[in-house]
């Protein structure tokens, strides 16, 4: 017996490479400013086959932070923890950081999430429920450190966790802004390792030299 051919067309894009390119647009332009055409034009897709693969634009926008979520989350998880000093896994995360905020090129990408959707958070529940939940995840994270820096003797007894992980957050979202305002990315890490100092001195930590 003669096999069957497949039914339907093969597929014409790469559902990675097309969230990546929408979400670099979004990064761009912001999130209002970016138009489906826009869109249409990043990804090298029609828009009746963008919405029939990710939905409307706050589904794309979603699917494509996701994306780039999953693929950075353990290399900043590793970055933080995995390093047993809290000084370098401080250093080393918002490494990740900026790196992450200004392109290799220099070009001023800013957060994700937050340089792209914060200007619509209030005037949209949808929207400022991811800001919401993003803002939660980072104070969570920074939390979670410093937690396991108190449990083994590396901050002073008695120090304020929640006020110095809310601390660290604060520092991720200023470089968020800087970055998307054309702070160079030398700077970015001068800054960064200023408010890393602070927050060791706030939580009775010496600092290696």
């Amino acid at each position: 017996m003669t096999a069957k051919p497949a039914r339907g067309r093969p597929r014409a894009y790469d559902p990675e490479e097309a969230l990546a390119a929408a979400l670099d647009e979004f990064r761009r332009r912001g999130y209002t400013a970016t138009s489906l055409d826009h869109l249409s034009d990043a990804t090298k897709m029609a828009r009746p086959s963008l919405y029939a693969a990710f939905g409307n634009k706050l589904e794309i926008y979603r699917k494509a932070v996701r994306q780039y979520a999953e693929e950075s989350a353990e290399r900043r998880r590793r970055a933080l923890f995995e390093e047993p000093v809290l000084d370098k896994g401080l250093e080393a995360y918002f490494g990740e950081i900026v790196a992450a905020y200004v392109s290799k090129e220099g070009e001023p990408l800013g957060c994700p999430v937050l340089s792209v959707i914060s200007g619509e958070a209030a005037a949209d529940p949808e929207i400022g429920a991811e800001l919401s939940a993003a803002v939660g995840k980072t104070d969570a994270l920074f939390l979670k450190r410093m937690t396991m820096a108190a449990e083994a003797g590396e901050i002073a007894p008695g120090a304020d966790i929640r006020g110095l992980a809310a601390m660290l957050a604060a520092l991720q979202h200023s470089l968020a802004l800087r970055a998307r305002a054309g702070t160079p990315r030398p700077e970015l890490q001068a800054i960064a390792r200023a408010h890393v100092t602070l927050a060791l001195r706030a939580a009775g930590a010496a600092r290696p030299n």
